[in-house]
């Protein structure tokens, strides 16, 4: 999927629509603590708008534990698809991030793969976290119950050290199968 360049809206603007930092953690059952001192969480949309939370490693992100009316609430008050939480520890991952993505307002408690947020993360990590790459390959679906993973690479388009769009995608295939008679 294509999507526009990329706009950043921190924790300090989310004040004017009744949201504060500690909301948004809360609603995820982390703290302060938890966060990767690298990235602070940021809402950045691309076409849809998700709040983008970087933890500090896997544990983090396997603690999770979503609050999914109060994830809701803030996804309406702020206009948001939902969260996207990430790590980058190399104890789990090998890929750019590991995510987890929960949108609530849209009857999604979790997703297995999700492009439209995996492209504002793409730029969050070009953009925040020191790096000149251009390709990143993000995993998703690995922390959920099943596991349910997926692979979403995206592609960012840079002029003048600026983003100016992106492409995100990937390919999926049957991981099992079953008969259900009714």
């Amino acid at each position: 999927m294509e999507q526009l360049a990329p706009r950043y809206s921190g924790a300090q603007e989310w004040i004017e629509k009744g949201v504060k930092l500690d909301d948004v953690l809360s609603s995820l059952e982390v703290d302060k603590t938890d966060l990767d001192q690298r990235f602070a969480p940021v809402l950045v949309n691309t076409g849809n708008s998700f709040i983008v939370v970087g933890l500090s490693d896997a544990a983090g992100l396997a603690k999770i534990r979503p609050d999914l009316a109060k994830i809701k609430q803030i996804s309406e008050q702020l206009d948001l698809i939902g969260y996207y939480v990430l790590t980058k520890d190399p104890s789990i991952t090998s890929r750019d991030a590991t995510t987890r993505m929960f949108a609530p307002r849209y009857a999604i408690d979790e997703e297995a793969a999700t492009g439209m947020a995996a492209g504002p993360l793409a730029c969050m990590l070009h953009d925040f976290g020191g790096t000149s790459q251009r390709s990143f390959e993000i995993e998703q679906g690995v922390f959920m119950n099943p596991a349910s993973p997926s692979l979403i690479k995206v592609e960012l388009d840079i002029e003048n050290g600026a983003i100016t769009g992106l492409m995100a995608g990937g390919y999926g295939k049957a991981m099992t199968s079953a008969r259900i008679a009714l």
